[in-house]
């Protein structure tokens, strides 16, 4: 059994991980800035990581691992308010500043969003090179 601290845990994606990772015996504690619309089966506490220290994000510190999926994540709303691109880097930072220290493995998700037009970025087969970013959101993801 692992105990899992997953950011964003009230999205559609982080949601379906939670679930399915207390469904096989995992501990879960989710944290995000709005409540789970999808389920209360998640344990979810309100924390907004924009303005919190990583010290305090979670209510323990002997997670197994951090899974970060807290973002602004339409691309579109990105377009129309790129300030939120810096927010996303800046929740990127706290939580790994939270995994880095307590020593804890990270992994970092992204929508597919994060690469707009694969076929205009391949350089090689099978390789594609992303420095250059397609959306605000891409950005705030290449950042984190």
């Amino acid at each position: 059994m692992k105990k899992i601290l997953i950011t964003g845990s009230s999205g559609q994606i982080g949601t379906n991980l939670a679930l399915a990772l207390m469904e096989r015996g995992d501990r879960v504690e989710g944290i995000d800035i709005r409540r789970n619309t999808w389920t209360e089966k998640v344990p979810t506490r309100l924390v907004d990581l924009r303005r919190t220290s990583p010290r305090e994000i979670a209510t323990a510190t002997d997670f197994d691992a951090v899974v970060h999926f807290a973002a602004y994540a339409k691309v579109f709303e990105l377009v129309e308010h790129p300030e939120r691109a810096l927010e996303n880097v800046q929740m990127a930072f706290t939580a790994l500043e939270f995994a880095r220290l307590n020593s804890i493995p990270f992994i970092f998700a992204s929508s597919r969003e994060v690469y707009g037009d694969i076929h205009r970025h391949i350089t090689v087969e099978s390789q594609a090179d992303f420095v250059v970013a397609e959306s605000p959101y891409s950005a705030s993801k290449i950042a984190g």
